[in-house]
């Protein structure tokens, strides 16, 4: 793809290796995110989406403008759709991780590839195989274990809450980027996204920031990463395999991002799971894995796919 984001979509890197670099960049996400506690969540999702906004604006500039009045009006409500529930996703789900420990929160976060399942089939009839249905018990049986662990530590069950708001917000996201592939390039399509989750934010950042407490360095430092990692590089590769790859590929981003966040929460940040934790988050991996590394769901094209 070229740097601004003309080249068509199709003629991108294998798509496991997006993936992969998708998921160690989402890993950073949770503790970053618990890091920049001392903002309030929504300052700190217009942060993130707003530092994405203007790098890639500057680095699409030569196609932004051009592409954004190619849309038509539908087209463009739909880019405000996807703006929307980016903020609401990233809202939710920061708000839920301040409130919760964060093993709780990266364990319910791989269920984004059931929420990402399910909607391919609501919005463009990508139906599951038995093999993710099954997958899609499992992980749910996980999510009520880690559920039940709420009370110890820094657990929560009013933070599991806002996280599950928060992945099955995603689900939608992601069937939203499918939706409009054909409508921008890739690049000019993530600015304009980051750019409306932004606007739809700031009010509420603003009012609460004022209200906020001067917050540490290193929370405006967590904000920054936040944006520069998991926003610019995570979020930027699921859009662009939510184009073209298939809905259960783009899932598998999810369960490596709990992987390393875990990995990063317990050796970085001295924070393990709790038993209970551990014992859910093996169940939702396991449920979320099974639903997407179906030979059959990797391999066979789209409903949607390129002619």
């Amino acid at each position: 793809m070229g740097r601004d984001g003309g080249a068509k979509d199709g003629q991108v890197a294998d798509p496991r290796l997006l993936v992969l670099i998708a998921s160690l960049a989402f890993a950073t996400a949770s503790p970053l995110g618990k890091l920049a506690t001392a903002i309030p969540a929504v300052a700190v999702a217009c942060g993130r989406t707003g530092i994405a906004a203007i790098v890639l604006a500057l680095l699409s500039r030569a196609t932004l403008l051009s592409s954004l009045q190619a849309l038509t009006k539908k087209q463009r409500a739909a880019v405000a759709l996807a703006g929307s529930l980016l903020a609401a996703h990233f809202a939710l789900f920061l708000a839920g991780l301040a409130a919760t420990s964060l093993a709780a929160a990266v364990a319910l976060i791989a269920l984004e590839p059931l929420a990402v399942v399910l909607a391919a089939f609501v919005f463009f009839k990508i139906k599951p195989t038995a093999r993710e249905l099954v997958g899609l018990v499992i992980a749910t049986l996980g999510a009520f274990v880690v559920g039940s662990a709420a009370g110890a530590g820094e657990h929560r069950f009013e933070g599991d809450v806002l996280v599950l708001g928060a992945v099955v917000l995603f689900g939608g996201y992601v069937a939203a980027a499918r939706g409009l592939k054909d409508a921008m390039p890739a690049m000019p399509y993530a600015a304009s996204v980051y750019g409306v989750s932004s606007i739809v934010l700031l009010p509420f950042a603003i009012v609460l920031a004022m209200r906020a407490p001067t917050p540490p360095n290193d929370a405006l430092f967590a904000v920054l990463g936040l944006a520069l990692i998991p926003t610019l590089i995570g979020h930027t590769l699921t859009q662009l395999l939510a184009r073209r790859a298939r809905p259960v590929l783009v899932a598998l981003v999810s369960p490596g991002e709990t992987i390393g966040s875990l990995a990063i929460g317990a050796f970085l940040m001295r924070t393990p799971p709790t038993q209970r934790e551990g014992i859910g988050a093996l169940f939702i991996l396991a449920g979320a894995m099974l639903a997407v590394t179906e030979k059959r769901s990797l391999t066979r094209p789209s409903a949607d796919s390129d002619r």
